[in-house]
């Protein structure tokens, strides 16, 4: 009996400290053009999840406003390996990722993601009810790092550089009435939605204890 508890405290530990999986939140608060795209901290535009996981990264970005759609969207990458576009999915056609480039009033980016719409054309398909986007509002794409080992989520947090502003995630939205404008996160504030390893570790070596504990209790 006891050398199955101290197993069971082992394989816990083990299974709770493999978990790599990381996940930030950023809402896109600013506009270049805020008489065509309104965009403040108190009525966001858009919202960014990223979640990495062993070599690979995951975008969600979602538009907050009806009838708008991203056409283009900026962000770096500060870790040694090259992205490549391994997967994608919703609001695209025909994406592509690109090397730098400027959003205008945010800065350059070291990546643009092209998601291959034209324009505002498809952005009826994006209905936001009650802040929540629909379908037709969010794209998803999966990036894979050429070099081995764990991506994390402050390897995509970096500041942009040059250009007329800075931010650390910016894109263009679009609408099918032909109001454009750049946005971004101006005013940043990422929200960890998954334990860091560290707190992984805690949580496993509480089990590991645990165990030894239970070893104890019930003798040598």
């Amino acid at each position: 009996m006891k050398r199955y508890l101290l197993a069971m405290g082992v394989l816990l530990f083990a299974g709770v400290a493999a978990q790599p999986a990381l996940a930030d939140s950023f809402f896109i608060v600013g506009s270049n053009n805020q008489a065509q795209v309104p965009c403040t901290p108190g009525a966001p535009c858009g919202e960014v999840t990223i979640t990495t996981s062993g070599n690979t990264a995951t975008f969600v970005v979602s538009s907050l406003l009806s009838g708008y759609v991203f056409d283009t969207f900026g962000f770096n990458f500060t870790g040694a390996g090259t992205l490549s576009l391994t997967s994608f999915g919703g609001e695209v056609s025909s994406p592509t990722l690109g090397g730098s480039g400027n959003q205008d009033g945010f800065g350059s980016f070291t990546n643009i993601f092209n998601t291959g719409k034209n324009g505002g054309s498809s952005g009826g398909d994006c209905v936001v009810t009650a802040g929540v986007p629909g379908a037709g509002c969010t794209f998803n794409f999966t990036l894979t790092d050429s070099l081995p080992g764990n991506l994390t989520p402050a390897m995509f947090e970096s500041i942009s550089s040059g250009g007329n502003g800075s931010g650390f995630y910016a894109g263009h939205l679009a609408a099918g009435n032909g109001n454009t404008g750049f946005v971004g996160d101006t005013e940043p504030t990422s929200t960890p939605t998954v334990p860091e390893p560290s707190s992984l570790m805690l949580l496993g070596t509480g089990a590991l204890g645990a165990a030894g504990l239970i070893r104890r209790r019930f003798g040598h």
